[in-house]
């Protein structure tokens, strides 16, 4: 190969290659800023809420600096404790935003779509034998992952079944460390702990899913997985396991035997406090 041709295709190879990498850089920042747009939305709930210090707002834009991003807008709603963020960061080859929301009730017997099941009581927390599952009736947050909500819950403080039924899982769940905690690794408490209940329902099979729960705290309570539980009876305690800001207890309800990303609607069962 001549020397005008082996500058040609060392060219050549530039000329592709600089631009691939600065996609693939871009790509590796959006899914950075993504996470920390989540964080950081949780963040300024979590203020708002009283869980931390300082102004909402700040506490986003300490999040939004950690991955050199900046706040580009920062929405507080303190009657519902709604909060909106967009993070901005700027890369070789444009603008990265990322928008995210945390915090916020909705309103009672619905507020969400994702709700296959029909004939859910929606008329008080102990209609058709569903009950509160915290022995506080605080949300912490409203919906986020999906239609999981976050239920306040003391260090310590009993969890409850929801609805008759039967543990099928209890204990650590295995997950990743969120991207919430990758971008804010105070929170990251060790491995998220779970139980979770099977429930025979109107001809359906739900399941539901208590989170942050204490380490081995199930177990504690004398329950392992096939115990029949009854609606309101201890099925675990509160705690701090997972990634988590302070105790609350992460629940969900779903057509799987999962603790993430849940597909059903909890308030169209249990009546916002």
């Amino acid at each position: 190969m001549s020397a005008a041709a082996l500058v040609g295709c060392v060219a050549a190879a530039l000329c592709i290659g600089v631009p691939v990498l600065a996609a693939s850089s871009h790509l590796v920042t959006a899914h950075r800023v993504t996470g920390a747009a989540d964080a950081a939305a949780l963040a300024a709930a979590d203020a708002l809420a009283g869980w931390l210090d300082g102004d909402p707002c700040d506490n986003a834009a300490e999040v939004a600096v950690s991955v050199d991003a900046t706040i580009a807008q920062c929405d507080i709603e303190q009657a519902s404790g709604d909060v909106r963020v967009v993070l901005r960061v700027s890369t070789p080859i444009g603008e990265v935003t990322a928008r995210s929301r945390a915090g916020g009730v909705p309103a009672a017997g619905g507020g969400a779509s994702g709700t296959p099941v029909s004939g859910g009581p929606g008329g008080g927390a102990a209609a058709g034998h569903w009950v509160w599952p915290a022995t506080g009736r605080g949300i912490a947050q409203g919906f986020h992952d999906g239609l999981s909500i976050d239920l306040n819950a003391p260090l310590g403080s009993a969890l409850l079944a929801p609805f008759d039924g039967v543990i099928v899982a209890a204990g650590p769940d295995g997950g990743q460390i969120p991207a919430v905690c990758r971008a804010t690794p105070a929170w990251w408490r060790g491995e998220n702990e779970t139980v979770i209940v099977r429930h025979e329902y109107a001809g359906h099979t739900l399941f539901s899913s208590h989170n942050h729960i204490a380490p081995g705290s199930t177990r504690a309570l004398g329950l392992a997985v096939g115990d029949r539980v009854a609606a309101g009876s201890q099925v675990a305690t509160a705690g701090m396991s997972g990634c988590t800001s302070g105790p609350h207890t992460h629940f969900t309800l779903s057509t799987r035997p999962e603790n993430s990303f849940p597909d059903l609607n909890p308030f169209a069962f249990l009546t916002p406090p």
